[in-house]
């Protein structure tokens, strides 16, 4: 996909400034592959003091929780990033999922919401685990299924489905607000090979496809992508459906074993959706800007949790290697 190119927009100048002094501190590939090579933990510690985690790690660090600590920088830093930003929109993007997270829980009657949320906050989680739908999302409302009922009496695989369509539409839904054509691309892309992934796991668990054909839609220009994969149940006759670079990436998965298909495909699209976010740089000042940093640090905090639990729990070096996602710069 061809991205045109990004104006400039002045509005958008300060927190493009901040942006391109944190650019320069992000972590090149060789910065991952020389903590995977580490032999100890206590040689690898020195290492993230290199990285933006360096004020979250201290001697006291339970490394049981890295991951939960990662999330939370990466959350309390999109905050930040939000808000000096003339639209909140480039981080929300980044925020979005673990308020569909916690809606599952409200919506089963929990109180209890265990993931760090962005637009939906705990008092309008804990009216809708009372019984209270007001505050629900419009896109949680646009379901062909309807929302009606005792939502507490829906069965938990279904009420996945519908959140998950739900979450989909809500990105494709804040990249039309937005007008970026960048972002509008990523966002794409990003939804499509959601869907490449969840129609594959469903097969792999021998879950009825026309569920989700059911319970997903709509989706805008993709909802004939969630037709055509849940009338074709044999994966080798999606790559002309989806078509494109994804198309292409889909087809290259299937020639891995079996058994590291689906996490093949998943890690393909993850870096040609980073190919997309780094033209972004182009950009001096404006939204793109914002976009493609925050999707950059993202990725480096995946491969700081990949390659940190994964010598914490003795996983294969060349094994972490192999899933190392491509680096924004």
């Amino acid at each position: 996909m061809i991205i045109p190119k990004i104006k400039n927009n002045p509005r958008w100048g300060f927190v493009s400034g901040r942006i391109s002094v944190l650019e320069a501190k992000l972590l090149p590939r060789e910065f991952f592959l020389n903590l995977i090579d580490q032999e100890h933990l206590e040689d690898i510690v020195p290492q993230l003091q290199d990285t933006f985690l360096r004020d979250h790690i201290s001697p006291g660090t339970v490394w049981a929780d890295f991951s939960d600590l990662c999330d939370r920088f990466f959350h309390e830093f999109a905050l930040s990033i939000r808000e000096e930003s003339p639209s909140t929109l480039p981080a929300d993007f980044f925020l979005l999922a673990g308020d569909y997270l916690n809606l599952k829980s409200a919506l089963t009657g929990s109180s209890e919401f265990p993931f760090y949320s962005g637009l939906l906050s705990h008092e309008k989680l804990l009216a809708v685990s009372h019984g209270d739908y007001a505050d629900l999302p419009p896109a949680l409302r646009e379901s062909e299924t309807g929302f009606a009922g005792e939502i507490g009496e829906t069965d938990p695989a279904i009420l996945d489905i519908i959140l998950d369509g739900a979450y989909l539409r809500n990105l494709l839904a804040m990249a039309r607000e937005l007008g970026s054509e960048l972002i509008t691309a990523y966002i794409h892309d990003r939804v499509l090979s959601y869907l490449v992934i969840v129609f594959w796991r469903a097969l792999w668990h021998q879950q009825p496809l026309r569920l989700y054909q059911q319970y997903l839609l709509p989706l805008g220009d993709l909802s004939h992508n969630v037709t055509d994969l849940s009338g074709m149940p044999s994966v080798e006759s999606w790559p002309p459906l989806i078509g494109g670079i994804l198309g292409d990436m889909l087809s290259e998965s299937l020639e891995l074993p079996e058994d590291e298909q689906i996490s093949g495909f998943e890690l393909r699209a993850a870096n040609h959706l980073t190919r997309i976010a780094r033209d972004g740089k182009l950009q001096t000042a404006g939204p793109e800007r914002v976009f493609a940093f925050l999707a950059g640090l993202h990725v480096e905090v995946q491969n700081l949790k990949l390659v940190t639990n994964g010598r914490l729990n003795r996983i294969d070096k060349t094994l972490l290697r192999q899933r190392l996602r491509e680096c924004y710069v």
